[in-house]
């Protein structure tokens, strides 16, 4: 418990540059951080900022008047078609962001009013387009099969240089049709009968593929075996071979996703580098950039948010994890400029901020080329936030938790959360808990100063000036920040039960 701690706090101290509390102290809540004033004008924010966050997202998928040509349920990663052109459907970023919509569903009380129920319609619509448009692109013919990485928004295949195959992809897709499922089960609704044979399609691609060391990362830029990749399939697999058990005991795919999944593990658990003292990216590289010497990257945070890495003992609460993110977090404040502002004005108040995040050390791409080097991303920052509310349940005094339900996106991150809490009092736990809370508003309140004042968000900001850069409303920031609130809201209830 003790080495759990200080390596917690080792994190904490990551942040901890951004106010005057010297040595971090679990018993400095949340008010002691921000203060009364810059407490309530970043909760108004980030409220406002998620109800924007919902709306652009929906905006992104079609249809579109502006487009009659794309199909419905088609998620365009931005509307930006020049400088950059990212109006395509990347099949992560779809998968991606119909989670987060479905995520949506069963936090609205329908019952309630009016609004709700049609907010409800409107999301199911959403849904049930997105499997129609998922039918449509699985039987295009095309040279990477299910792998493909990106798709016109009228479905047609991508057929020009790109970094292929991204297997991640069906992994994610199948994950989000499988929590449709689930929704539409604990609603005792009907379930369109294409949903399942979807699933077992991109499954069978993934328990094909998953071992070769051959596609590409969530970058598109490095070809190898990535723990992203691996922990999204792995997670994909499981819950996959769980609703075919359901169906039926004796079924060969569910056995195959099973076998496919003990092995992952065992990849999983190779990625933590004892010497570096971090969980690294890629190993067994065979092509692509070559510039990644410090094999730091985010993507191992997004792994451990939206993938399944608890079992290899790399999940969210793990000390390997807790180090990785600490040592992302130290490596990024000093390469961007933007860090040296330490506040930000929200409402009126100063609010302090946490550092601005981004891909990887080494990063050159700057969201329209490789002029000026990389920069600060929101999806990145965001996540940084999300980490810290997740973590701060693993603190959360059982009773408390299980009154908010059960977590998401992952409900295998939490399955082993009160591990710390079980060996602490409640009180301290609660502590540790509320100061992870005001740890993850520092980056949420680092959002909030490059996000614009209409709730615009970009892919990138600038390093230097912290204007938006590359992609204009990028889905994916959206859904990042989307995300993080709900964690937040989630870990708000939990300590206040």
């Amino acid at each position: 418990m003790r080495n759990c701690l200080l390596l917690l706090l080792l994190l904490l101290t990551a942040t901890a540059w951004t106010f005057a509390l010297g040595s971090p102290d679990p018993s400095h809540g949340r008010q002691h951080i921000f203060g009364t004033s810059a407490a309530t004008e970043l909760d108004r924010w980030i409220e406002q900022q998620t109800k924007v966050s919902q709306q652009r997202i929906l905006r992104n998928i079609a249809p579109f008047a502006e487009d009659p040509s794309a199909l419905p349920g088609a998620v365009c990663a931005s509307p930006s078609r020049w400088h950059p052109d990212y109006y395509y459907v990347w099949t992560r970023d779809a998968a991606l962001t119909m989670s987060e919509v479905i995520a949506w569903l069963p936090q609205t009380k329908e019952e309630e009013n009016a609004s709700n129920a049609t907010f409800v319609r409107q999301l199911e619509r959403t849904a049930d387009a997105y499997v129609q448009f998922t039918q449509t692109v699985q039987s295009k013919s095309s040279k990477y099969g299910l792998g493909e990485a990106k798709f016109f928004v009228d479905g047609s295949v991508f057929t020009g240089s790109w970094c292929n195959a991204q297997p991640d992809g069906p992994a994610a897709r199948a994950l989000a049709l499988t929590e449709y499922v689930r929704y539409r089960q604990s609603r005792n609704r009907p379930i369109d009968s294409l949903v399942v044979p979807l699933i077992r399609k991109d499954l069978n691609y993934v328990a094909r593929v998953w071992r070769q060391n051959t596609h590409c990362d969530v970058w598109e830029e490095s070809r190898g075996l990535h723990f992203y990749t691996l922990a999204m399939q792995r997670r994909a697999l499981h819950e996959g071979a769980e609703l075919l058990r359901e169906k039926s005991e004796t079924d060969a795919d569910a056995d195959a996703y099973e076998q496919a999944v003990l092995r992952i593990d065992t990849q999983l658990a190779r990625f933590w580098d004892a010497q570096r003292g971090y969980v690294v990216a890629t190993l067994e590289h065979s092509g692509g950039i070559r510039s990644k010497r410090s094999n730091l990257d985010a993507q191992v945070l997004l792994a451990a948010l939206r993938g399944d890495t608890d079992s290899a003992g790399l999940g969210i609460a793990s000390h390997a994890m807790m180090a990785t993110v600490a040592t992302l977090v130290r490596r990024f404040e000093p390469l961007y400029g933007v860090n040296r502002v330490a506040a930000t004005d929200i409402g009126g108040a100063v609010v302090p901020m946490g550092a601005a995040v981004g891909r990887y050390p080494e990063d050159i791409y700057d969201g329209v080329g490789t002029t000026h080097g990389g920069n600060p991303w929101s999806l990145a920052t965001s996540a940084v936030a999300e980490y810290h509310y997740r973590l701060a349940m693993h603190y959360v005094p059982r009773h408390a938790e299980s009154s908010v339900g059960s977590s998401s996106p992952s409900s295998s991150s939490s399955s082993s959360s009160s591990s710390s809490s079980s060996s602490s009092s409640s009180s301290s736990s609660s502590d540790m808990a509320r100061y992870l809370l005001g740890a993850g508003d520092l980056y949420m309140a680092r959002v909030a100063r490059h996000t614009a004042a209409d709730g615009t968000m970009y892919e990138q900001w600038t390093a230097r000036t912290g204007f938006g850069r590359g992609a204009v409303d990028l889905t994916w920031s959206y859904v990042a920040h989307s995300s993080a609130a709900r964690a937040r809201a989630r870990l708000v209830a939990a300590l206040a039960a």
